[in-house]
């Protein structure tokens, strides 16, 4: 009788720790690219906060209450392109023209330039971000602006600038837009980098031009920055 309780004791031992380790098995089984992990990139996780007048060139502008405006970088862009490791900028003192080339923006030897969102006159430039452009992937609407400027002509041309609203309804074609600029250039030269760039679903990931080359970025200058619409 000792025998038969001892025997069942060592079997009810054994099924419990075999219960416990695969429950702990199944835990650790996660999906590399689980819905719960994943990054969401579309126009719902964009940030826009209310007050920033937002350009078609992906530049953002802010009025401060000294009639001083700032500028930066959008999060669209900044979340399409990856880290960037050098920044070419204006001096104080120069002139900045309303769609004319304003700052460059480098990574790994890859580049664009964006144009200027008003007209003015740059009274500071962030040094920060030049001596560290993390900055400007962590914090761009605080730590990572750009310059700060005296504008020549705010009243007329912020007429043509979006506040939040109608920029998350404009970044709608933009998304869309990325998505056929991606699938037409990289069915011409890269079509098995298809799958990184996309999640399940179709959606985008974060960082999709930092996995490609210059060619691309070229491309993407000309083909996507130039002709915002």
């Amino acid at each position: 009788m000792v025998i038969l309780i001892l025997l069942a004791f060592i079997v009810t031992c054994i099924t419990v720790d075999a219960l416990i380790q695969f429950g702990r098995q199944k835990k650790s089984i996660v999906p590399a690219f689980s819905k719960d992990t994943e990054s969401v990139f579309n126009e719902n996780s964009i940030s826009a906060p209310k007050g920033l007048y937002f350009d078609k060139g992906h530049t953002w502008a802010f009025m401060e209450k000294n009639g001083v405006v700032k500028l930066g970088i959008d999060d669209f862009l900044l979340r399409t392109i990856g880290p960037l490791n050098k920044l070419l900028l204006k001096l104080p003192g120069e002139k900045i023209q309303k769609g004319e080339p304003a700052l460059t923006l480098i990574q790994n030897g890859k580049q664009l330039t964006l144009n200027a969102p008003i007209s003015g006159t740059v009274i500071f430039r962030n040094n920060q971000i030049v001596d560290n452009t993390s900055h400007i992937n962590t914090s761009h609407l605080n730590q990572g602006w750009i310059y700060c400027i005296e504008p020549s002509n705010w009243q007329r041309e912020s007429q043509f600038l979006f506040m939040a609203d109608k920029y998350k309804e404009w970044l709608k074609n933009e998304f869309t837009r990325l998505k056929d600029f991606l699938a037409h250039t990289l069915q011409k030269s890269n079509p098995d980098i298809v799958p990184v760039i996309l999640q399940d679903g179709g959606e985008l990931k974060d960082n999709v031009l930092e996995l490609l080359g210059p060619e691309v970025w070229e491309e993407f200058q000309s083909k996507f920055i130039n002709i915002s619409k």
